[in-house]
């Protein structure tokens, strides 16, 4: 069996080398496609490592945070501050006195600022003997005693207190 000689011929020529050309252009064309998917592929893979170790640090301080409110509401709200409001400080003719209105106001958180850093319900639990502490004491400021009733009380982080002033005898 003899195989004829084709490479002889100029159009089989012409063929096999447009033949081996074609290959190499489209080699080159699959390497420059194939680097470009690669390429896509790996800044995609890169973008998303990115955005999952974002995720994974919101997730550990949102995890953090929701054991911190955890423990924090197994311990109970705790009062935070004290918000002091005269009630009739007009009828008592001292609303432009200042300094007398925060002496009264200081003496009552002086009073009071035992409930600072308690527990919402131990304080609701014990809010008869608050009364009476606060009550059952006359301030004396410039030679004027006054007695503080407490008309309103509202417990939370801040605890607010609506206080109406009296001569005392």
């Amino acid at each position: 069996m003899h195989i004829p000689p084709y490479y002889k011929r100029p159009a089989w020529q012409r063929f096999l080398a447009g033949a081996c050309i074609g290959g190499l252009i489209a080699y080159f064309v699959f390497l420059f496609m194939f680097g470009q998917l690669q390429e896509k592929w790996i800044e995609e893979n890169l973008s998303l490592r990115l955005e999952l170790q974002d995720l994974n640090k919101s997730y550990e301080t949102l995890l953090k945070n929701h054991k911190a409110l955890d423990e924090r509401s197994k311990e109970g709200i705790q009062i935070e501050s004290i918000d002091i409001e005269f009630t009739n400080l007009k009828e008592m003719r001292i609303e432009n006195d200042r300094p007398m209105i925060s002496q009264l106001e200081e003496e009552i958180r002086n009073e009071a600022h035992h409930a600072i850093g308690r527990n919402v319900n131990d304080l609701a639990d014990s809010i008869e003997l608050f009364i009476a502490t606060i009550e059952n004491k006359t301030i004396t400021i410039d030679d004027f005693s006054y007695q503080a009733t407490i008309r309103r009380i509202i417990v939370s982080e801040t605890l607010s207190l609506s206080i109406q002033l009296s001569a005392a005898n």
